[in-house]
């Protein structure tokens, strides 16, 4: 499957946000999400770029969002698609213990919460291996979640690697 116009994207822990905006480019309805502090300049270079009202019915956002299934539930909510949830999710170098600790639970969690509202969503995962990076724990916690069907190692490039995760459709 690919991103097209209308599609509905969601970036996860988006820092710049550069695959959300690229989905943008290619026709989705995009919200970026990361922690609310981070946000301030994201939302700046957006409103500078973007039509911000939609142009020809297709947006791009940023909103914050803290991991958890109960905050990704009201962003659901808040975005107006409790009834088939997100076509497409992102998230980009999300995974790094050093940096980041065990939040990669949180983001499981979220996934899995995304995957039980639309079963048909696609989840895209790219991470960098390094060294104690946290991602075999991940992946094979992705794997071990409720609405995960799948989670296939898709594409390799030096040491990046892009996972696809599917639910039960």
């Amino acid at each position: 499957d690919e991103i097209s116009r209308g599609s509905t994207v969601l970036e996860l822990g988006c820092g710049l946000g550069v695959p959300g905006i690229i989905a943008h480019l290619m026709g989705g309805k995009v919200v970026l999400t990361d922690q609310p502090n981070l946000l301030t300049q994201l939302s700046d270079n957006l409103e500078r770029n973007f039509d911000m009202n939609g142009d020809n019915g297709i947006s791009i956002e940023a909103k914050a969002l803290s991991w958890s299934r109960e905050d990704v539930k009201d962003l659901i909510t808040e975005c107006s698609l409790e009834l088939h949830g997100f076509d497409f999710v992102m998230n980009c170098d999300c995974v790094y213990e050093p940096l980041y600790g065990k939040s990669w639970k949180l983001l499981v969690e979220v996934i899995d919460e995304l995957l039980r509202v639309n079963p048909k969503c696609i989840v895209l995962s790219s991470v960098e291996r390094r060294n104690a990076d946290g991602v075999n724990l991940f992946i094979d916690a992705m794997k071990q979640s409720e609405y995960v069907r799948d989670v296939k190692l898709a594409q390799v490039m030096e040491d990046v690697e892009l996972y696809v995760t599917t639910g039960h459709c």
